[in-house]
């Protein structure tokens, strides 16, 4: 990684997780659980998505494996693949293991659960040696990918889940309390 990547990844790995803390500070039981009548999660399942995704993703960040036939995402597309993840006009249906279904006990555990697998990212990110755009793994929904797009990836999530919060707060039925 270089030391321009390592800065870019840093900065995506706080913003990210910033993000996500934002619109979540504060919220009462009854706010976080809250389910938008269209069916759609509500913030408590938004977290424990997030929390378990964030392990998922570290786990093959790390575990990445050399593939010389693999295509890295050019420097230049960055700052759009980013901008794409955090943009919900496009909407993803989370992988089956990524469903929300009570994996943690609170969102208070879920929450610290995905704090933890963050710091630890982001020590990951600050030291890495090894070159990620030459390291891939496979991603459930984007396939065969670079590590250090995968990185990304992880970095912007919360973010773009972030969004998915403020959209359910604008919710009529949203309690004011």
């Amino acid at each position: 990684m270089t030391e321009s990547e390592r800065e870019f990844v840093l900065k995506q790995l706080h913003d990210g997780r910033d993000s996500l803390l934002r619109v979540i500070t504060g919220l009462s039981e009854t706010q976080l659980n809250f389910k938008p009548p269209s069916g759609r999660w509500s913030i408590a399942d938004c977290i424990e998505h997030i929390a378990m995704a964030e392990d998922a993703m570290f786990e093959r960040v790390t575990k990445g494996v050399p593939n010389p036939n693999g295509v890295s995402l050019d420097p230049e597309k960055y700052d759009r693949f980013i901008t794409a993840v955090v943009n919900r006009t496009r909407k993803v249906v989370a992988p089956d293991a990524m469903q929300p279904a009570g994996h943690f006990g609170s969102v208070a555990d879920a929450s610290h659960h995905f704090q933890e697998i963050r710091e630890l990212a982001i020590a990951y990110a600050g030291q890495c040696s090894d070159d990620l755009r030459h390291l891939f793994a496979l991603h459930p929904l984007l396939g065969e990918i670079d590590c250090y797009r995968f990185l990304l990836l992880l970095a912007a999530h919360p973010a773009r889940h972030a969004v998915q919060i403020e959209e359910i707060k604008l919710d009529t039925a949203f309690p004011q309390s």
